[in-house]
């Protein structure tokens, strides 16, 4: 297979042709709806500033110049072809079956495809096939990466011992089949990638779903942690940072599993195959490795000739950890002793849950034994990235991605998105065989290795950071987004709220197509002016986020959601990551028509094609500095008595965000009043657009999170999976407050508020800079 060649991949080389240099408008028919770190960051964005200056200067007069002066005189020196037909967006739309999308998701989940198999392989190469009979130019990259796998023939469970040292309980090594097409012999068995092989064993103790205020509250009740065995159910934080938490608190393994309270509510007569509710025999598998990209090769790509470090020199998990399912981990809990445990610590089992450690009554010296066999390893892992290329600005690249690996069959955790990819390659496909080409180009991305860290996308983001700086306008994700049919659920940055919402006004609500998307959407999950649909910024958890993190590329996360509100507990659809999310489940109980799916495929497609035809960029600068305030208030709200205690003032931060706005505005009145006609004009306008978030980014990271770059907006440092805003001056704060007055260190405050001061004056310096 192909390794990386961009120059082959994305031609920077700008292929204009006479017929194809008018600078009118595309038909897009909307349907018309109601000291150190700081320097660092200065000279980060005097670079951005210079460079994107200067190609909106140099790169737009001579890209125009030379389409000018080819009109003019017809040069015989650049080939003529026929004018690029104009497409509307309904009729890319029209194009999309639902049909085509069950066929392409039945594909996709016959097998198990994880990270590096023979099948997920398989999958890469059919995909390529695919998109290049579409008119897509198509490479296979690979990278060579560190997974992590069990041992064949060894165990990885945990035991339940009496005080004679008899074996009680073992839990399952396997799940339990539930139906027919979940029976493989190459589905990986319960385990969590990257636990090192060890073995302990010792007392238990209950620590809820292993937050870190969950420790804390356990540390205040006297109840010690170290030395012992912890099990946590699954939900509300990331499951690596539960791991973390607990070796923090010096525990020698941990057991997590799925807990009926947050993974079946119902009675056992709803669950899967009755429902779609997990069994009780249902495991979530997952990687609890921190961070993102291959943990070798940290800030490179994972290719020949780049260095590798040892893993001696890595940070990694260094405790057993394991996963196991609810009817195991009751063997475990319904013996527990010590307190019991507080009201909201209670779960979904039949017992009183109490905290340990150790066990009751005669059951007081019965010990649990944890063991994990783990192999980690170095394997290739394959992106697949397709390009149709634009006319005007083919230098100009909107992405699309998703990743391809699956824990076991992947019915909705990836392959719904695949599936939906791959009919809105075929869409764009026709059109583009039809003679339409698209103002700037799009690019689709087929990730491999996202479960077990965002490997893909990190790694490519890696070898193309320099490259997506300058070109990339926007990312749209999409990682399981058929998650349920209630709501569109968006997650992105501010600069693409609008056109977010205007796509969603072209597509219909699939189950009442009396309203459009939006208009369902706004109704179950109103912003607070109840005026547009929330919008949260992103955390981690997915492969928008070296995009985000790294190459500071406007990025946004689209899925449909189950009822959040009534079913507010459930982290994640029941099934995720276990041997029961497969097409059976999806077609019996997720989305039986395919509806929701052509649903956020349109969607998909409608964010990128506007993304992609309109000569100005539907980026909207003034809900950043909607964000940027709001940010400020929340910080003020929750320290600002805590800042003025230790004479810390955040005038000049809000001053900063004040300035902002003011840039937002002129940038927005530029916007509004430009000549259409002009090309300086729009190239310098969409440079800015283009180029803002940029400044966010401080290439030292957040403290103690040096992969982490965003300044505005990044996952929290105790949930990876959520945002916080301003993260590293919340991270700060978070520490220095509840490490006490005289115990906090505020210099690392002082620090982070100037950066972060640093770094959206920057910003607005960036947008109010005239031509």
């Amino acid at each position: 297979m192909d390794k990386l060649d961009t120059s082959n991949l994305i031609d920077a080389k700008m292929e204009l042709h006479p017929e194809e240099e008018s600078l009118a408008q595309p038909m897009i028919i909307l349907k018309n709806k109601g000291e150190n770190r700081c320097n660092v960051i200065r000279i980060t964005a005097v670079v951005v500033i210079i460079g994107v200056v200067a190609a909106a200067f140099i790169g737009g007069y001579m890209v125009r110049k030379t389409v000018f002066k080819c009109k003019k005189e017809g040069s015989g020196d650049v080939p003529s072809s026929p004018a690029p037909s104009q497409v509307r967006l309904q009729d890319i739309l029209a194009e999309m079956s639902a049909d085509q999308i069950e066929g392409n998701l039945r594909n996709l989940t016959l097998y198990p495809h994880h990270a590096s198999s023979k099948r997920n392989t398989e999958l890469a190469e059919w995909i390529k096939e695919r998109w290049e009979s579409y008119g897509f130019e198509v490479k296979l990259l690979q990278y060579n990466v560190l997974l992590s796998f069990p041992v064949e023939g060894k165990i990885n469970g945990a035991k339940l011992y009496d005080g004679s040292g008899t074996v009680r309980f073992q839990t399952a090594e396997k799940e339990k089949v539930m139906e027919e097409s979940e029976n493989s012999s190459n589905a990986l068995p319960p385990f969590s990638g990257y636990s090192p092989t060890g073995k302990e064993k010792g007392d238990l103790v209950y620590v809820n779903y292993g937050r870190r205020e969950d420790f804390k509250l356990l540390q205040s009740m006297n109840v010690n942690c170290s030395g012992k065995i912890v099990i946590a159910r699954y939900g509300r934080v990331f499951r690596g940072d539960k791991v973390t938490n607990a070796q923090k608190c010096g525990a020698k393994a941990i057991l997590i599993y799925n807990d009926p309270h947050d993974f079946a509510p119902v009675s056992d007569e709803d669950l899967f195959p009755h429902g779609w509710w997990l069994p009780r025999s249902g495991v979530q598998r997952g990687s609890i490795l921190m961070g993102t990209g291959d943990p070798l090769t940290p800030r490179y790509p994972s290719k020949d000739g780049i260095y590798r470090k040892s893993s001696d020199e890595i940070k990694m998990p260094y405790i057993p950890a394991h996963p196991i399912s609810a009817e195991d981990a009751e063997h475990f809990l319904s013996l527990l002793g010590g307190d019991k445990a507080p009201d909201d610590w209670q779960g979904g089992l039949q017992i009183t849950y109490r905290l340990g450690p150790g066990f009751i009554g005669n059951y007081s010296d019965w010990k649990v034994e944890v063991e994990t066999n783990n192999n980690h390893t170095q394997r290739n892992i394959t992106n697949v990235i397709a390009i149709l290329k634009g006319s005007l600005e083919p230098d100009r690249l909107v992405l699309l991605g998703n990743h391809r690996d699956a824990w076991v069959f992947g019915g909705i955790d990836p392959s719904s998105g695949t599936a939906c990819l791959m009919e809105i390659a075929r869409a764009l496909g026709n059109k583009y065989k039809q003679g339409w080409r698209p103002r700037r180009s799009i690019v689709l991305c087929s990730w491999g290795g996202e479960e077990y860290g965002l490997l893909g996308s990190t790694e490519w983001v890696e070898d193309n950071v320099h490259l997506l700086y300058q070109r990339a306008v926007a990312y749209l994700n999409v990682d399981s987004p058929i998650r349920g049919n209630y709501s569109l659920y968006v997650r992105a940055s501010p600069l693409l709220h609008q056109v977010l919402f205007n796509a969603s006004k072209q597509v219909k609500n699939p189950i009442d197509i009396r309203q459009s998307v939006y208009d369902n959407w706004l109704d179950k999950f109103p912003a607070a002016d109840g005026l547009n649909p929330k919008v949260p910024p992103l955390g981690s958890g997915s492969d928008y986020s070296p995009f985000c993190q790294r190459a500071g590329v406007p990025s946004a996360d689209i899925r449909y959601v189950f009822d959040t509100y009534q079913f507010h507990n459930i982290s994640a659809y029941p099934t995720y990551h276990s041997i029961h999310d497969t097409f059976y489940y999806v077609k019996k109980f997720v989305d039986p028509q395919f509806t929701t799916h052509l649903a956020i495929a349109r969607i998909w497609v409608s964010t990128a094609f506007l993304l992609a035809e309109t000569p100005v960029l539907p980026i909207n600068c003034s809900d950043y500095a909607v964000a940027l305030n709001k940010g400020f208030h929340d910080i003020n709200a929750t320290y600002g008595k805590s800042l003025k205690q230790k004479g810390i003032s955040l005038k000049y931060l809000e001053k900063a965000v004040k300035k902002f706005e003011d840039g937002a505005e002129n940038m927005q009145s530029l916007i509004a009043n430009v000549d259409l006609n002009d090309p300086w004009k729009l190239s310098f306008i969409n440079d800015r657009l283009t180029g803002l978030e940029k400044n966010f980014l401080n290439s030292e990271g957040l403290p103690g999170r040096p992969l982490y770059w965003h300044s505005i907006f990044a996952p929290s440092l105790y949930n990876s999976y959520a945002s916080a805003t301003f993260p590293g001056l919340h991270d700060a704060l978070v520490e220095a407050v509840n490490n006490g007055p005289h115990n906090g260190n505020w210099v690392v405050v002082k620090e982070e508020l100037s950066d972060t001061i640093v770094a959206i004056e920057w910003a607005a310096q960036f947008l109010k800079s005239e031509v």
